[in-house]
């Protein structure tokens, strides 16, 4: 009897000890993998709780440079601009945001108009969150003239992670703490079996779904993400016109997706040497996708401006090496692209030249 015990027990250790070693390795990879990605052990950044859309920045909106008020407030129109760290802006500077981009251009009108944009960005924010942002905003604030979206990425990346038409940035650790409890005996303990669903081995289990294992646009959770994120924008075109605010959704640019030819000594400068999207096939094939198939259902939409290609022409280094965040160039080259649709929607007048802006 000793010796079964014995046994079963040394059974326990090594299943125990293996255990702790595959999260341990697995903890590893997400942080090896975040510095690559990022340049910091942590996706995302800091944030805090907000009942409305989960989390937010602790600081709220970033502020906007060259904004302008009159005193007249019948000259004066408002710009809300929601995304995801992009549109937040992957830069120290805040005067080089694409919103404050956005606000210098808009500002050079030769209409007597003056122009607030606001910085809605939130890092990790998808389509789903942002609608949530937008839903609080409307409530404590006075509505927009216009209310921007500039997405694209974080909805196809949080689907190829989950395979699921609601997932977003937490969605597994949420889901965890709601879920767990009555999923099994074990759910008693809720603190740990919340732990184990929101895991570094699951969490390394989802990064091998983004990059690794091929979406299947076939299938029905696709079919669901796709129907999904039309009604939502749908239902946001039609909150904003209740509003008397006018609704654009940018389809942003990333490098994953461009089939273009872009100048070599440009894309030269782009690369990193192990985020290069030519070799990774199965990663440009998991984002072009759902991209490009999102991007089809919405094209007939008044509301939707596709910006795809908006940047193969260009002759300096656009993209950060992840390939989705910009450069200084590349915001106030998307800044100049959104001003000129604003132009045409707003019937602005405004000087043709970005130099002369």
């Amino acid at each position: 009897m000793k010796r079964v015990f014995r046994g079963l027990f040394r059974v326990l250790k090594w299943l125990l000890i293996s255990v702790v070693a595959l999260e341990v390795l697995s903890f590893l990879a997400i942080v090896g993998s975040n510095y690559i990605l990022y340049g910091h052990a942590r996706e995302g950044s800091r944030a805090v709780y907000d009942a409305y859309t989960l989390f937010l920045q602790p600081h709220g909106l970033r502020p906007t440079a060259y904004n302008s008020m009159s005193e007249d407030p019948e000259k004066n129109r408002r710009v809300w601009a929601f995304g995801g760290s992009t549109m937040r802006g992957a830069t120290p500077l805040s005067d080089r945001t694409i919103p404050s981009c956005v606000s210098m251009l808009l500002n050079s009108n030769r209409n007597g108009l003056h122009f607030s944009v606001y910085n809605c960005g939130v890092n990790s924010f998808n389509s789903l969150l942002e609608t949530k942002y937008l839903q609080k905003m409307l409530i404590n604030l006075e509505p927009p003239d216009v209310i921007i979206f500039f997405d694209g990425a974080n909805d196809v990346k949080y689907f190829l992670e989950h395979r699921d038409p609601q997932a977003h940035h937490g969605y597994r650790r949420v889901r965890a703490l709601i879920e767990s409890y009555y999923q099994s005996w074990f759910g008693l303990l809720k603190p740990l079996n919340a732990a184990v669903y929101a895991s570094f081995t699951k969490e390394l289990y989802d990064k091998i779904m983004q990059v690794a294992v091929p979406v299947n646009v076939d299938s029905p959770e696709f079919a669901s993400m796709m129907d999904a994120v039309e009604k939502r924008y749908d239902y946001i075109n039609k909150l904003a016109s209740a509003y008397g605010s006018r609704f654009i959704l940018f389809w942003q640019p990333t490098l994953w997706v461009e089939d273009c030819t872009v100048a070599p000594f440009v894309k030269a400068g782009e690369k990193n040497l192990i985020l290069d999207d030519e070799r990774w096939a199965t990663v440009r094939n998991n984002f072009t996708l759902p991209y490009n198939k999102l991007a089809e259902r919405l094209a007939n939409k008044e509301y939707f401006v596709n910006f795809r290609r908006i940047l193969c022409d260009r002759q300096v280094p656009c993209y950060q090496p992840d390939g989705v965040h910009l450069t200084d160039d590349g915001r106030l080259a998307v800044a100049d692209f959104m001003t000129t649709v604003l132009k045409e929607k707003l019937q602005l007048d405004l000087p043709d030249s970005i130099a002369d802006r």
